[in-house]
């Protein structure tokens, strides 16, 4: 078990014994995991300058982000999130083709996690980068349930969801960055009321409030499809295609739930959106998702998850 807090921040823990062992072997066993399916081990630095740290996803990061000033007076930053510092690696190495890496390492948040009432986290994932098809949005999704599964015997409820349909919605309101996130956060409680409130402070188009309506209820099995597979825009009806594609080569032993409107994580998504819930626990264990990455006018595709291996720790204590 840990040793006590004496000494140490608000939301920081030591890791003594069984507990360091623990974490110690859920390393070596998920890494070993990744290395079975062809992934290169990537350490980045913990700390980055500021102004770069999360490259295209800066802005959805720095909220939690803490910073500093080095001894040249340049502003630091500790990262929250490894998946961005795997993209920066990934296009300064300049790779043209598919590649995938893993990693394991701490980030540190202005924000406690949920469970373990900690800013500080080990965290642990595969990211894929290259031309990302719905075959590998498929391997990466069922890699991350079989890497949890490694660690322990839970019963796990996968929540998918697209960002196409909302994005598009959202992008046809010209709405300013700090209005959309205002917007994505009254889609994220489901609040009806707040987001009519919301259209009519901004004088918006109610027919894109209807759609907005409508993606705030589709939430459930794949019976909620239908809205998306009969709307007239293709991109509503190829998110019901890939997310129907998906849910047909889930592990039989998977139970799964869809959303289009409340995606966990950072605000860097942009298509499949997913995590992995153990039962009895509001919280996800693991996340991850379709994301796009750019770096002095170069861009590449990217899918990945990240296990949140603290967690995992704790709610092996719980069980």
């Amino acid at each position: 078990m840990s040793t006590s807090n004496l000494g140490l921040p608000d939301g920081t823990e030591d890791f003594v014994g069984i507990k360091a062992k623990e974490l110690e072997d859920l390393r070596t066993l998920l890494l070993n995991k990744f290395y079975s399916d062809n992934c290169e081990l990537v350490i980045p630095s913990l700390i980055e300058f500021s102004d770069s740290i999360g490259g295209s996803a800066n802005d959805s990061l720095r909220e939690f982000t803490y910073t500093f000033s080095d001894e040249n007076l340049k502003n630091i930053s500790i990262r929250p999130d490894i998946s961005q510092q795997i993209a920066r690696i990934d296009l300064q190495l300049g790779v043209k083709s598919k590649k995938k890496y893993c990693y394991f390492g701490e980030t540190l948040r202005k924000t406690k996690d949920s469970l373990t009432k900690s800013k500080i986290a080990y965290k642990t994932g595969v990211e894929l980068f290259g031309r990302i098809s719905i075959s590998d949005e498929i391997d990466i999704v069922r890699l991350m349930i079989s890497s949890l599964k490694k660690t322990g015997r839970y019963k796990l409820t996968l929540s998918l969801g697209r960002t196409e349909p909302m994005d598009y919605l959202l992008t046809n309101l010209k709405l300013s960055l700090q209005e959309l996130k205002t917007l994505k956060k009254i889609m994220s409680s489901k609040s009806e009321t707040d987001l009519e409130e919301f259209f009519i402070s901004k004088k918006l188009n109610k027919k894109n409030l209807f759609e907005l309506k409508k993606l705030m209820s589709l939430s459930g099995k794949v019976d909620c499809l239908k809205y998306l597979k009969e709307h007239k825009n293709k991109i509503f009806k190829d998110s019901a295609k890939k997310i129907k594609q998906i849910i047909k080569n889930l592990p039989s032993s998977i139970d799964y739930h869809l959303d289009f409107s409340d995606f966990p994580g950072f605000d860097y998504h942009s298509g499949l959106v997913f995590s992995l819930h153990a039962s009895g626990f509001g919280f996800p264990i693991a996340k991850g998702g379709h994301y796009k990455t750019e770096q002095q006018n170069l861009f590449r595709e990217a899918i990945g998850f990240d296990i949140n291996v603290s967690s995992l720790i704790k709610l092996n204590q719980k069980k």
